[in-house]
């Protein structure tokens, strides 16, 4: 048996040279059957602000917790972050990174050979005054797949990738592209890229999980929106996919509301079950959406909150959800008891 694991990872390593040895065996993590998370920025987890989260997750059905790992500015990653993560672990989390995939400020500054420029030869930026890199661009590709495996190599259970997409905001007729051109469509590179870092991924962690975060509105239109994501293609090398349905990014008479944020349950209903035929062809992939925590377009109240849990349950599914605040604050009255979800 030693010697047969001993070939295998040999001819492993010979096929991913570039990768270096293979990473010790870990022991084996399951990802719990609903996922129930909350989402904390770097600076977060490395303040004060972690212990509260930690209680929370204590005290409620909370199980999960979505960390940032890269963000605009570069990776956070360094080795207190690996006994953060151990911690978790022996508090029965799981433990998410969150990375942010083509919008890189950091990476656009110091390597523009891969950057999204203008004519003028300055960075392109979006209207947030972020930085992009180029989606088709090789070099990016390997630049992130080196992040996620260093990500892995501290413990992380899953890895959550975000701004997995062209931009789609700001002048994005200026942009010139540096690899990309439209011989091949925005979401076959998307496709491309998300086939190719599963396959170098779980070369080197099999037990890895793979989610992505998608348009909410990818789940009403079969279409790629114009920056890459379109879920009959994407979701068959995913293991999850994360629909960010906030109802108040939703545009004022998306399905009849005049004001979709003050309509939760309506909204995420409707959103997953039009979303549901689109998973015909990867019937193994899981849906866990992202649902609104946070105050924009109507004062979120806890049973607004968990109007959206519902929501998913009448649509019948049953992964999980994660909550998503950017201050990372989560309204306690909307989770239920850890006695009481443990019945």
């Amino acid at each position: 048996m030693f010697k047969l694991a001993a070939i295998l990872a040999l001819s492993l390593a010979s096929f991913f040279p570039d990768l270096g040895p293979l990473p010790e065996a870990a022991p084996v993590r399951v990802m719990p059957r609903e996922v129930k998370a909350v989402y904390a920025t770097a600076y977060t987890v490395r303040g004060k602000r972690l212990a509260e989260l930690r209680q929370l997750m204590r005290d409620t059905e909370l199980n999960a917790i979505v960390i940032n790992t890269k963000e605009p500015s570069g990776p956070k990653l360094d080795e207190g972050l690996r006994n953060t993560v151990r911690e978790l672990h022996d508090e029965g989390v799981w433990v998410i990174a969150r990375h942010v995939v083509f919008q890189d400020d950091e990476l656009a500054a110091r390597d523009q050979r891969v950057a999204l420029k203008r004519d003028s030869g300055s960075l392109w930026r979006d209207s947030g005054g972020r930085a992009w890199v180029d989606p088709a661009n090789l070099d990016v590709w390997e630049h992130n797949l080196k992040i996620a495996l260093d990500t892995f190599a501290l413990g992380f259970d899953e890895i959550n990738l975000d701004y997995i997409r062209f931009p789609t905001d700001g002048d994005t007729k200026a942009i010139r592209y540096p690899t990309w051109n439209s011989q091949t469509s925005k979401e076959d590179t998307i496709t491309d890229f998300a086939k190719w870092f599963r396959r170098q991924l779980k070369a080197r962690y099999p037990r890895a999980i793979i989610s992505a975060d998608v348009f909410g509105y990818t789940f009403v239109e079969d279409w790629d929106l114009g920056m890459g994501q379109r879920i009959t293609k994407l979701a068959p090398y995913l293991d999850v996919v994360a629909p960010m349905i906030y109802p108040s990014h939703y545009y004022g008479k998306n399905f009849g509301f005049a004001n979709p944020a003050e309509h939760p349950y309506e909204v995420s209903f409707q959103t997953l079950m039009e979303g549901r035929p689109l998973f015909t062809g990867s019937p193994r992939t899981l849906v866990r959406p992202w649902f609104q925590d946070f105050h924009m377009g109507a004062t979120y109240t806890p049973s607004m909150v968990r109007a959206q849990f519902k929501a998913l349950e009448d649509a019948g599914y049953a992964s999980g959800w994660m909550l998503w605040n950017p201050r990372n604050i989560y309204t306690k009255g909307a989770l239920l008891p850890k006695i009481t979800a443990e019945r």
